[in-house]
């Protein structure tokens, strides 16, 4: 399997796929990443790799119909990921599928997991809004709402603040974790759709 431009210059190829998202995790030197089933004549599933690119695994196949992005719960042995009306979760060695985790759900795109606060995040770009549960799914709640089109996601917990792309406005925004106190950083941009965070170390992410 040939690698895929991760951006940096110069390119390195990493995994040759449709990727739609990825993360990775330094404690266990692995990548997880959805290849979606966007040309309609591929399988979609999840995967993971060493860092290097290596190890290609599969982790899951169907019944998952278009993984997007996904989150990872280290300490609890969890990946989750967006899919069609769903977020779905399966333990990180791709057993154990939850297919139906947060369900009818219009058009799931970013995740995220506060886990501290034992909940997730997600954003919609269908009802233009971010959202949270609890990590079993329960106890949905509206967070954020009349936004364009929010796509990627990501939490700072030290900060408190939640921060998202949108395509239909072209920003990146963030507010806290409730919600509250939304503010424009970003403007300008054209079709922003992942972000990432380079928190400190040593504290807690």
């Amino acid at each position: 399997m040939k690698m895929k431009a991760l951006g940096i210059l110069p390119t390195l190829i990493l995994v040759s796929t449709l990727i739609s998202g990825f993360t990775f995790s330094a404690s266990t030197g692995k990548i997880y990443f959805s290849d979606s089933n966007n040309s309609g004549n591929a399988v979609a599933k999840v995967l993971r790799a060493n860092l290097d690119g290596s190890n290609v695994k599969l982790l899951v196949t169907p019944p998952s119909l278009n993984p997007r992005y996904i989150a990872l719960d280290i300490a609890g042995g969890k990946v989750y990921w967006t899919d069609i009306g769903s977020i779905r979760r399966a333990n990180l060695d791709g057993s154990n599928v939850e297919n139906s985790l947060v369900h009818g759900l219009p058009g799931p795109s970013g995740i995220a997991l506060n886990l501290m606060a034992g909940k997730i995040y997600w954003t919609d770009g269908v009802t233009n809004k971010i959202q949270r549960s609890n990590l079993d799914g329960s106890n949905i709640e509206d967070i954020v709402t009349g936004l364009g089109d929010p796509r990627g996601l990501a939490i700072n917990i030290n900060a408190g603040k939640i921060y998202w792309t949108d395509t239909l406005t072209d920003k990146i925004q963030r507010a806290n974790l409730d919600g509250s106190e939304l503010e424009d950083l970003v403007s300008g941009q054209s079709f922003p759709q992942g972000i990432a965070l380079d928190v400190p170390r040593g504290r807690m992410y």
